[in-house]
């Protein structure tokens, strides 16, 4: 692990995190739902709709393009997501908080929440988010893949703005964002020591193609 480029990772982090948690704790839930709703427009709807799927559909793409790359980076990082994956899960079966529609219909019915046409809107299961803690642990195991602060950096934007997505679409809370964006975090950085041990078995520093290619000419 590169420390300073992990640094340019970890340190805006904090400072996200820090200000996120005070707003958390000054706010009350809903309040601080509307606040971050504010400014809407059409272009934020579409926006947002798509760029929403990088905590879904993304990091398993991310992982097929390692695979073609190092066998033991997409490894590393199919490993993590499973984990993160398995532990966000037993999160939400364990809270089971309602999502910000249903919250908002039980306790402020008078206020009507902002949806964006055609979006599917859920109604359970909020904390933490699931979306967010799976492109955090992405962004966090391609940033300790990456030895590049730069490429850090970007990361870390790429992974706020998609969690700000699920609170913009009302899908979730700002602390759901929060501890999603925590165990992502936690998940890669736990599985990233099985990386560093799978570097010793040799044919995992190889890619899928050189593989493949030795297969090929090894057959009659």
């Amino acid at each position: 692990m590169n420390k300073k480029t992990f640094i340019c990772f970890l340190v805006p982090y904090a400072v996200f995190a820090i200000i996120w948690f005070l707003l958390i704790v000054i706010y009350e839930k809903g309040e601080l739902h509307l606040m971050l709703n504010v400014y809407r427009s059409s272009f934020l709807d579409f926006f947002f709709t798509y760029f929403t799927h990088l905590g879904a559909s993304i990091p398993f793409v991310i992982v097929m393009v390692y695979l073609f790359l190092r066998i033991n980076q997409s490894f590393y990082l199919l490993i993590t997501l499973l984990v993160n994956a398995l532990l966000t899960k037993g999160l939400k079966w364990f809270f089971g908080v309602p999502r910000p529609k249903i919250f908002f219909e039980e306790n402020f019915p008078d206020v009507a929440l902002q949806f964006v046409e055609g979006m599917k809107i859920h109604t359970a299961n909020s904390f933490p988010s699931g979306h967010t803690s799976a492109v955090f642990a992405t962004m966090t195991c391609i940033t300790l893949l990456s030895q590049n602060r730069y490429i850090s950096f970007f990361c870390l934007m790429l992974a706020i703005v998609a969690a700000y997505s699920h609170i913009y679409l009302s899908q979730h809370f700002a602390e759901d964002i929060m501890l999603g964006s925590i165990v992502g975090m936690t998940t890669a950085l736990t599985m990233y020591p099985l990386y560093l041990t799978s570097k010793n078995i040799a044919w995992t520093n190889k890619s899928l193609i050189s593989i493949l290619k030795i297969k090929n000419k090894q057959s009659p």
